[in-house]
């Protein structure tokens, strides 16, 4: 009964999971929709500015140039109709008569030659307003703004605690380009089968395909690498302490190229990505921000109560339970640390069995798998009770291990451990 009880609680929390993640999802993707339509009808307003302007300006033009021939024809008329007046008075001297008659002459000619070259100035532009092709053809489409499109499905993870795990063979992780040996201190899951991982030993990142066992992607970096993160459209993004900096890359076709930079404080260690905000741990002055994918600093977590939160907080998770939780491994406390995203601590385990804890993952409601390096083993942390049960150790070919992923899709476990080429790999059977 009382395993009948925890495989349903396990059933019903992972279920509660994928009705948030459908949630999220669906706000996610309203937000996407109607932010891409703003960026259209900005478009369309300025667009439609600089062609009205366009208007008003030829309209202005022409007003001007025909104002300016009105008045010098109106002009013109008014000295004609007074050298009439004076021609035909019957006040006026034969003597001022003929006087007047010779100036006319003159006028006249002048009058006529200013018909003539306003003649050539007396026209205006004629414009229409043509409709740009493409927009004409967005109005006939039933595609317009986009499509809604299925990108895969939510998997539900095992229960771990219920399931055995087989050693495969190792995955060789150093390439041609490598100068040292491996040291894998972070890696991350991006599709069924493909984990990015951060090789700090030989200042890159790389993609390795656990079902071909090889690395197909490699990109170099400026300094050394401590943890990575998947980002949402394709993107991930890595830690490089020294340079104090977090490095956005490309992911899309399961190859890596290089994105921007955000400025980070010295020492930026564990990173991860919930709701479009990065988390990311520090040595130094231990704590942790929440930062916008530009940089920009929300808040800090340094304190709780006015108590100093972390030691040596290396490596951190969000766990998207209800409500979502930030799990930090703190490698001199011995401990893991569960806290609300708005930084209250919620629960804080050990174990005698974890010895400075580094990568730190959630695998599915409320269980958590986390690298014991000087204990030699993967724990699995059940958030519910507390409770750490060893699933990995030394017995399974584990020595100082840095990094731990999981694959929901292929029940694979992938390990990498401090200055050996290869990564342990383990399927639940």
């Amino acid at each position: 009964m009382k395993q009948a009880e925890d495989l349903l609680f396990w059933c019903i929390s992972n279920v509660t999971e994928l009705f948030n993640e459908v949630e999220h999802q669906s706000k996610d993707e309203i937000d996407r929709l109607r932010k891409f339509r703003t960026e259209i009808n900005t478009y369309l307003d300025r667009r439609e500015k600089e062609l009205l302007g366009n208007i008003q300006k030829m309209k202005t033009e022409d007003e001007s140039v025909l104002t300016e021939l009105k008045t010098a024809c109106e002009l013109a008329k008014g000295g004609l109709a007074d050298t009439r007046a004076e021609l035909t008075s019957g006040d006026v001297s034969d003597n001022k008569r003929y006087v007047s008659a010779r100036r006319a002459q003159k006028e006249l000619q002048g009058a006529h030659h200013k018909i003539e070259t306003m003649a050539g100035r007396m026209k205006a532009r004629k414009y229409r307003f043509v409709k740009d092709a493409d927009t004409e053809r967005l109005l006939w489409s039933k595609m317009g703004l986009g499509s809604l499109d299925v990108a895969g499905e939510f998997v539900s993870f095992p229960d771990l605690s219920t399931v055995t795990w087989k050693q495969q063979t190792d995955i060789k992780a150093r390439t041609s380009h490598d100068k040292f040996l491996c040291w894998i201190t972070g890696s991350a899951l991006i599709s069924p089968g493909i984990f990015l991982l951060a090789d700090n030993g030989n200042n890159c990142v790389k993609l390795v395909d656990v079902s071909t066992g090889t690395v197909t992607s490699r990109l170099h970096l400026p300094d050394k690498p401590w943890d990575v993160c998947v980002l949402p459209d394709d993107q991930a993004a890595v830690t490089l302490p020294d340079k104090s900096i977090i490095h956005l890359m490309s992911t899309k076709e399961v190859q890596l190229s290089y994105g921007k930079e955000i400025k980070a404080s010295p020492d930026c260690r564990g990173i991860a990505s919930y709701n479009n905000k990065l988390y990311v741990s520090y040595k130094s002055n231990p704590r942790i921000e929440v930062m916008t994918l530009d940089g920009h600093i929300i808040s800090t977590f340094l304190k709780d109560d006015g108590k100093l939160l972390f030691h040596e907080p290396y490596y951190l998770t969000v766990s998207a339970s209800t409500p979502p939780t930030l799990c930090v491994s703190d490698y001199s406390a011995h401990t893991v640390l569960q806290l609300t995203l708005e930084g209250k601590v919620l629960g804080e385990y050990r174990d005698k069995e974890l010895s400075h804890p580094l990568s730190v993952l959630k695998v599915g409601p409320g269980q958590l798998l986390v690298c014991g390096r000087d204990s030699n083993n993967v724990m699995l942390l059940t958030e519910r009770d507390g409770k750490m049960t060893e699933i990995l150790g030394k017995k399974d070919g584990l020595t100082l291990p840095d990094s731990v992923s999981f694959c929901p899709y292929t029940r694979a476990i992938v390990a990498g451990m401090y200055d050996i080429d290869s990564l342990k790999v383990f399927n639940a059977n």
